[in-house]
């Protein structure tokens, strides 16, 4: 199984590397928040954080680069801001990083917000406001999981109270129509202070990472499962021709030990290419091709 591979666990390191990536994006937002309260508390001004990590055009004209994803850490004074986004990533989070892994989840995360800081900008580069939350992250691992699983129907609490099922596709395309809805009535005619365009550039990364990695990534694996193993043509070719190769292979391998072999191959496959293949390990994927079709 693929869950069974070491790409897909997290590695045992000691402290705060040994959390799950969810676990970690969360205890930073988290840890962002309190210190902006304290800020808030001996300065009495919560938001002296965001005239240094906030998102606004301005910034980015004073070479506040760093802004662009920064924000993403940020929230506003109310507790429901950082409450939504954060229950978000934890209920969304959970269920696509043993899938995708530790840190392709965190690419995902920080490009949906790097990608909504873009969006935002376009539309709002000469606006006064500043652009705090992790809405535009959550909004990529939300179209991407709803896009991962469209079929799976889930509970949402509505206003944290009111449960609502429903399957992820319907959810995508309603979040998508009142997202745009969103950017053409209210923020394009500066009648709100919720980033609707930050959202829609985290709901486009998602989207993009569903379509041209996660989906390119894995799609070559979907020949090797089993009781058979397809090899390349051009593998095929070169056993045709029964080339003399000095291979030191052993073939009395049980079937679990084999089995544990071609894992570790289709590791180095996923990891760098079928051309990092030795020619024992090519010789370990013929042999199991032959085995499993037993």
């Amino acid at each position: 199984m693929i869950y069974d591979r070491p790409y897909m666990k997290t590695s045992p390191v000691n402290g705060f590397q040994n959390r799950s990536m969810v676990m970690q994006l969360l205890i930073i937002n988290i840890a962002v928040f309190v210190v902006q309260n304290v800020f808030g508390v001996l300065f009495n001004q919560f938001s002296i954080v965001g005239q240094y990590f906030a998102l606004s055009g301005a910034h980015i004209i004073d070479g506040k680069l760093w802004t662009l994803l920064s924000y993403s850490f940020l929230h506003s004074a109310g507790y429901f801001h950082i409450l939504g986004n954060m229950f978000g990533l934890y209920f969304i989070g959970r269920v696509i990083e043993p899938i995708i892994g530790p840190r392709p989840f965190l690419y995902l995360y920080l490009f949906s917000a790097l990608i909504g800081a873009f969006f935002y900008l376009s539309l709002n580069y000469d606006t006064m406001g500043l652009l705090v939350g992790a809405s535009a992250s959550v909004s990529g691992l939300l179209a991407f999981f709803c896009l991962l699983k469209p079929e799976d129907r889930i509970t949402l609490l509505v206003f944290f109270i009111i449960p609502v099922s429903i399957k992820p596709k319907w959810l995508l395309r309603f979040y998508l129509i009142i997202t745009l809805f969103s950017i053409l009535t209210a923020e394009l005619q500066g009648t709100t202070n919720i980033a609707h365009s930050a959202h829609l550039g985290g709901l486009l990364t998602g989207f993009l990472y569903y379509q041209f990695f996660y989906k390119k990534e894995f799609a070559p694996f979907s020949a090797f499962k089993e009781p058979s193993i397809e090899l390349p043509s051009w593998l095929k070719k070169q056993n045709k021709t029964q080339a003399k190769v000095s291979y030191k292979v052993n073939y009395s391998k049980s079937h679990s030990e084999l089995k544990e072999e071609v894992n570790k191959i289709l590791d180095k496959i996923n990891d760098s290419g079928f051309e990092s293949l030795n020619d024992d390990e090519k010789t370990i994927l013929h042999k199991a091709r032959s085995s499993f079709k037993k």
